[in-house]
């Protein structure tokens, strides 16, 4: 059976500004400064996740990525 992998990532103003409740990015002056949301998700769809939810929240967009465990989790999870 096919296991997942999961996060979670928070943008403002197209910036990544939380990722699995860690702050990543910050405001300065109103401002959200950090990483460009479009950058991180391409680099995240190049190791394997998908975005599978988003919803509008009271400070920004929430998003909900997936990605398939590697073979090797789920074999340690077989054995136990």
């Amino acid at each position: 059976m096919q296991k997942w992998d999961y996060m979670v990532v928070r943008s403002y103003g197209g910036v990544v500004m939380k990722v699995d409740d860690k702050e990543v990015g910050q405001i300065q002056n109103g401002q959200p400064i950090g990483q460009m949301l479009y950058e991180y998700l391409d680099g995240l769809g190049r190791d394997g996740w998908e975005v599978v939810g988003m919803a509008g929240v009271r400070d920004g967009l929430e998003m909900i990525l997936k990605r398939p465990l590697p073979d090797e989790e789920l074999e340690v999870e077989a054995g136990e």
